[in-house]
């Protein structure tokens, strides 16, 4: 193994706070087919590592190279970070992944570590490998080939029992029970019948982070959901047709439960964030604690009739505002079925202007 690669990895883990590596009853590794930097600014990615460890197993995590022609040139086999255990030992591998695109990392990813990234050319002497995230909710056959099963949808209720049976139990089985699950897809099963969305139980959520990190697209930013889904319609966009029945909302009391005292900054996530009704009373909240916020979704509308979110967001720290036109005329923004007028956006704009965001 290359000192300098772990012990840039061993220096990036030092600088996270928030949680602490033990061994459990299983052992899982969980990869992110992009660098760490993205990977840990993912909440899902967050969410399932907190899920997976609380429920006993020992999780350790693994991420694309920040420069895989390097990596590849040392000859060292792509690490779990936290034991620096080469990825091919463990008995299955998560996957998250985001969007078409990553499928290159991951078969970077699976290459570096040893493993043959198309399931028909892996025997039983390697990983078995799930995988889940937002294209699932989108295209997920295109992954298909490189995996032996997928959660569709919402993980929270499937992910349990499916890492529990591909570790305890020999293929066949293994196989029978992921397809059971809800969400549970295996395509040499399965074939392109993708099953039904899964929706997770509310009782589980919000989704929240549980580690800290300086080195991220979000530095030291706790992530939690202020809601989940949307109710919009607009035709472009993903969730219009995956957000399980809506937009599904988290009372405030019940989102700043789950932030932690020592977490200064708060990203609050969500596909419609500015439309929850109790959006101002959560960053009231939040200011008065002394913590900077950042939101993951500005809606030019809410922004408008709510001039108290611009104000809100920047004594929370914000330094920009950023709204989307969508389009560049109004027929087209109909046509998409967007409710953004130019009102809207030249109100913005006066808001920007009057609490000095930075252009």
């Amino acid at each position: 193994m290359s000192w300098k690669l772990t012990n840039a990895i061993t220096e990036q883990l030092g600088r996270e706070s928030g949680f602490s590596f033990s061994q459990g009853s299983g052992r899982i590794a969980l990869l992110y087919p992009s660098p760490y930097r993205a990977g840990m600014s993912s909440l899902g990615f967050q969410w399932v590592h907190k899920l997976l460890s609380e429920a006993g197993f020992a999780v350790e995590r693994s991420f694309l190279p920040d420069d895989v022609e390097e990596w590849r040139r040392s000859k060292t086999p792509l690490l779990a970070w936290e034991t620096l255990t080469p990825l091919s030992h463990f008995p299955v591998i998560g996957i998250s992944l985001a969007y078409e695109l990553e499928l290159a990392g991951l078969i970077q990813a699976l290459e570096l570590a040893g493993i043959p990234p198309l399931r028909k050319d892996r025997t039983d002497d390697h990983p078995r490998i799930i995988l889940g995230g937002p294209i699932t909710f989108s295209n997920p056959l295109p992954a298909a080939p490189f995996v032996d099963a997928m959660i569709i949808g919402e993980a929270e209720d499937a992910l349990v029992p499916m890492f529990e049976a591909a570790i305890t139990e020999e293929r066949g089985e293994f196989l029978k029970i992921a397809k059971s699950l809800p969400g549970g897809f295996v395509p040499e099963i399965d074939g392109v019948n993708v099953p039904d969305t899964a929706k997770a139980e509310d009782s589980i959520l919000p989704a929240r982070s549980h580690i800290i990190t300086p080195d991220t697209e979000l530095s030291n930013m706790h992530l939690v959901e202020g809601e989940r889904g949307c109710h919009r319609t607009c035709s472009f966009c993903v969730m219009r047709r995956s957000s399980n029945g809506g937009m599904r909302l988290f009372k405030p009391e019940r989102v700043l439960a789950t932030i932690p005292d020592a977490a200064k900054r708060v990203g609050l996530v969500g596909a419609a964030i500015s439309d929850h009704p109790g959006l101002i009373e959560i960053l009231e909240t939040l200011i008065s604690q002394g913590r900077e916020v950042g939101v993951s979704s500005l809606r030019a509308d809410r922004v408008f009739f709510k001039p108290r979110i611009p104000e809100l967001l920047r004594k929370a720290g914000y330094r920009t505002l950023t709204v989307a036109s969508d389009a560049a005329s109004v027929r087209l923004r109909r046509t998409l079925s967007k409710g953004t007028t130019e009102k809207h956006l030249l109100g913005c704009a006066e808001l920007a202007a009057k609490h000095r965001f930075k252009v």
